[in-house]
């Protein structure tokens, strides 16, 4: 505070030097949020878990449980019982993996095409961060999450 003219006023705080970070950083999380309640919501509306969601999504191609486990950043033992879930639906079966017969690869059946199908349209339906953005935008990114993370390929 300094006293000008008899009055108290409030100095402008200088800028803080992360002040930048620190909004990106919020707004990321905003972001992460309102993507995961996106994702639990549109999986609870096919009748999923948002962890069953989630694997069906990555099986456009059968993976190993290993991989499913890595992409999902869970423990595998976790993708046992995910696994379990999708076939008891009907969603997905698990077969020896031809490369290597000691793995196993979970593919999804028909029903579960078909299930990922409404899956990825109910995800792209409004989804938060992408919607309001153009097809630029969207381009741009894009181009900023795959600099960020080199570890997608």
């Amino acid at each position: 505070m300094k006293l000008i003219s008899g009055r108290a006023t409030r100095m402008p705080t200088p800028p803080h030097p992360h002040d930048d970070e620190i909004e990106t950083l919020d707004r990321l999380i905003i972001a992460m949020l309102r993507l995961r309640f996106h994702l639990d919501t549109t999986a609870a509306g096919i009748g999923l878990s948002a962890p069953q969601a989630h694997a069906l999504l990555r099986l456009g191609e059968p993976l190993r449980l290993g991989e499913i486990a890595g992409q999902m950043h869970c423990e595998p033992s976790h993708i046992t019982g995910i696994a379990d879930a999708l076939e008891q639906r009907g969603l997905a079966v698990r077969q020896p993996d031809p490369a290597d017969r000691r793995a196993k690869q979970l593919i999804a059946t028909l029903e579960g095409h078909e299930l990922r199908r409404k899956f990825i349209a109910g995800l792209l339906q409004d989804m938060p961060v992408l919607s309001p953005l153009n097809p630029a935008d969207r381009a741009t990114l894009l181009t900023l999450l795959r600099t960020a993370d080199t570890t997608i390929p």
